[in-house]
């Protein structure tokens, strides 16, 4: 799921995290994130994820609960479990049977994602480290 020699982090299942989060390489999410998350590789929540923020990232591969808008610079694909309350904008958009959806989709194919959702940096995993 994760691409090799890129950097990945993981928010286990019994972790809750209370403000925002910048993560050069990609992130799993099992637990729960109350912030923003910006992520410059593919982000991956698990059944069971919550995450109460906004989401920018590369490519992002949903199947918890999301109550925030979501930005992707190419795909963002909805499992049959994923619960998306906001806007979506992204090039591609797969969406499983019994995903539930609630927002206005804007998809930016073949253009440059603008940058719409604003953050302010909290927390910085993997700053510093080297791909």
């Amino acid at each position: 799921m994760f691409q090799q020699n890129s950097l990945s982090s993981i928010i286990g299942p019994d972790l809750s995290i209370d403000g925002d989060l910048s993560i050069k390489g990609n992130l799993l999410i099992y637990g729960k994130v109350n912030g923003n998350i910006v992520c410059e590789g593919i982000l991956t929540m698990s059944k069971g994820s919550e995450v109460h923020g906004n989401i920018k990232t590369h490519n992002a591969d949903i199947s918890g609960i999301l109550n925030g808008d979501i930005e992707s610079k190419e795909k963002i694909s909805l499992s049959s479990t994923a619960a998306l309350n906001g806007n979506l904008l992204a090039s591609i958009l797969v969406i499983e049977d019994g995903a539930s959806f609630n927002g206005l989709c804007t998809m930016a194919k073949g253009k440059a994602v603008s940058t719409r959702i604003k953050t302010k940096k909290i927390a910085s995993l993997n700053e510093g480290a080297t791909k």
